[in-house]
């Protein structure tokens, strides 16, 4: 046995323990103010809920994404109890394979130590936090599981590869490819990173390790193919070919045909609303990073010249936190992975390059298609490249690159150049210890105002002011459950599934939302006609505003006709909260204020 061993085990279980402290102790500190209480997670508790109880995915429900992720939602319902805590378990689950795969990456990457640190920032960043208002962007409770379950299959894609490199068994290729086939039915940018950092991965993996790259691409292929087909095939039974088949490609023929990405929201959160100004504020954040590196190792390197490397460390990291503490309130650190892509690009370059250029090295490889995998995933935000909002999966390869590159690679590649290895390290740790709190200290902010409990056994969670509002939702629809013979149908105009979700009542249509993104991939028009088709006993109108989307309010701006049709077919029967979008009805005093939150609930009109 080599006499390295024992320490190397006990180097491992150090690393484990670490990580496995950081994920205990932030699950803790954020326990139960995952979901948020209206926008997006009712939707993936509302589906598989029903699924589960026999309605049809795409037929009895709309749905705009691949099949994968809320058939697996409804199998855990099945298993486990319809709960929202079965999904926050599962999730966490999930969240830990995640890391667990990334870890093994990073480690064959760059190193252990390079791969814990990298796990540790993107557990803090992108794991349980909320760093804006709304409390759906974590891995606990995503606004879509497809964004989640697809990371975690991209992962696994470049682990099984990584396992691999050009000299393992071909099964694990087609392992690969399989996977990345089911990421196929998840969302397209899941997709779309997941076949990149595979591809670029397989391929100089096969350069590298001089293996028939045309095989290890057919066994690729037919892993992906085979995933696909199989999804299509399991759903025949229920839907029929074509049905089944439309199922199987989700978002795609939507995504070629439809203009939701023409919305404001898409163009502004990718940044090509001010492409000039956003490239920039790319360069700005990139160079201001440079300086403040440049800044700790030039100190930290003159004190290590006359009192050594540790010396420098601590003279590193004190001046870089007296820079950090003097800019803290004047940088927007939301805003700080701005240079996120030129660092994934310049890395994928690079690793590529090296390649090419001398075959052997197996880290190479395997960087560049973390650096693939991470560039492809920022696409959707190629220009305002950001860690709130969708960047807890889209950023989160990249945060980890950065953070891997920063603790293993930079100080490499300064320790070549005869400078202190240990000074740069303290410079890089310093820049994501300051990434890190401020991720942090904007989750306590939000986390502090939510004060109020919503649901109830399995399905309770912390909630903001919004929260006193849904529960009296909540037990007025009871009441109104309580005197009649049946279950009410319900609907929520423009948002707000939670509420169907939460008092177990079914909206008798497949439409779930109705803001502008629904309203555009299945018109209003066949929205309209379904309401009209099977109308639903109460409808809750609720306050949101859709500003972002490009159209501010519900019924003015957008869904009017949908508004025009519940006020003549409807009545007012209570208002809960602020009057909803503004909107004051007869006989009811003007608006002294902006609304804040509220809830009108209609119910039909009797003939």
């Amino acid at each position: 046995m080599s006499a390295d061993g024992p320490q190397q085990r006990r180097s491992g279980w150090a690393h484990f323990a670490s990580l496995a402290c950081a994920f205990v102790a932030l699950m803790a500190w954020t326990w139960g103010t995952w979901p948020d209480a209206i926008v997006d997670f009712g939707r993936e508790l509302y589906v598989p809920w029903r699924m589960s109880e026999g309605a049809l995915l795409h037929r009895e429900l709309a749905w705009f994404n691949g099949p994968l992720s809320p058939n697996f939602n409804a199998l855990l319902f099945e298993l486990f109890g319809v709960g929202l805590w079965t999904l926050l378990w599962a999730n966490a689950a999930l969240f830990a394979g995640s890391l667990a795969l990334l870890h093994f990456v990073l480690r064959r990457a760059t190193s252990s130590g390079a791969a814990t640190v990298a796990c540790i920032v993107a557990i803090a960043t992108c794991g349980f936090g909320q760093q804006v208002g709304i409390g759906n962007y974590n891995q606990l409770a995503p606004y879509s599981h497809e964004a989640t379950h697809g990371l975690l299959l991209a992962l696994a894609s470049l682990a099984l590869l990584t396992a691999w490199s050009g000299r393992g068994s071909i099964l694990l290729v087609l392992a690969a490819g399989f996977t990345t086939g089911l990421a196929f039915l998840t969302k397209p940018e899941t997709f779309v990173a997941a076949l990149a950092g595979s591809l670029v991965a397989l391929v100089l993996a096969s350069w590298n390790a001089r293996f028939r790259s045309v095989r290890a691409l057919v066994a690729f292929a037919l892993g992906a193919l085979t995933a696909v087909l199989l999804a299509w095939s399991l759903q025949i039974p229920a839907h029929g070919s074509a049905a089944a088949w439309r199922s199987t490609l989700g978002a795609w023929p939507q995504l070629a045909s439809s203009s939701v990405s023409e919305l404001k929201f898409y163009r502004d959160g990718m940044g090509i609303d001010a492409p000039l100004a956003n490239i920039g504020w790319m360069l700005a954040w990139a160079l201001g990073a440079l300086a403040l590196l440049g800044l700790g190792i030039g100190v930290g390197t003159l004190v290590a010249r006359k009192a050594g490397e540790r010396a420098g460390a601590g003279a590193c990291a004190l001046a870089s936190a007296i820079a950090l503490g003097l800019l803290w309130t004047m940088l927007p650190w939301s805003q700080a992975a701005r240079p996120w892509p030129l660092v994934a690009l310049a890395t994928l370059v690079s690793a590529t390059w090296s390649t090419l250029r001398q075959r052997g090295a197996d880290r190479r490889p395997v960087l560049a298609g973390f650096a693939a995998l991470s560039l492809a995933l920022l696409a959707k935000m190629l220009l305002n490249a950001r860690l709130e909002q969708y960047g807890f999966t889209l950023a989160l390869p990249a945060t980890a690159l950065v953070a891997a590159l920063l603790w293993s690679n930079l100080p490499a590649l300064l320790a070549r150049r005869k400078l202190s290895p240990g000074v740069a390290r303290a410079a890089g740790a310093m820049l994501l210890v300051a990434l890190v709190f401020a991720s942090l200290a904007a989750t306590r902010r939000y986390h502090q105002r939510k004060l109020f409990s919503l649901g109830t056994g399995p399905d309770e969670f912390r909630t903001d002011a919004r929260g006193q509002v849904l529960d009296a939702t909540l037990q007025w629809l009871e009441r109104a459950r309580t005197a009649s013979t049946s279950a009410p149908t319900l609907i929520a105009l423009p948002e707000g599934v939670m509420v169907n979700y939460l008092a177990r009542l079914e909206n008798p249509t497949p439409y779930i939302n109705f803001m502008p993104p629904e309203l555009v991939l299945f018109g209003e028009e066949t929205i309209l006609a379904a309401l009209r088709a099977t109308p639903p006993d109460i409808v809750l109108l609720t306050h949101k505003d859709t500003a972002e989307y490009g159209f501010p309010w519900f019924g003015r701006d957008y869904g009017r006709a949908l508004v025009r049709w519940v006020m003549e077919n409807y009545e007012p029967a209570a208002l809960i909260g602020d009057p909803p979008l503004g909107l004051v009805l007869p006989g009811e005093p003007p608006l002294a204020r902006a609304p804040v939150f509220g809830v009108r609930i209609f119910v039909r009109k009797r003939r």
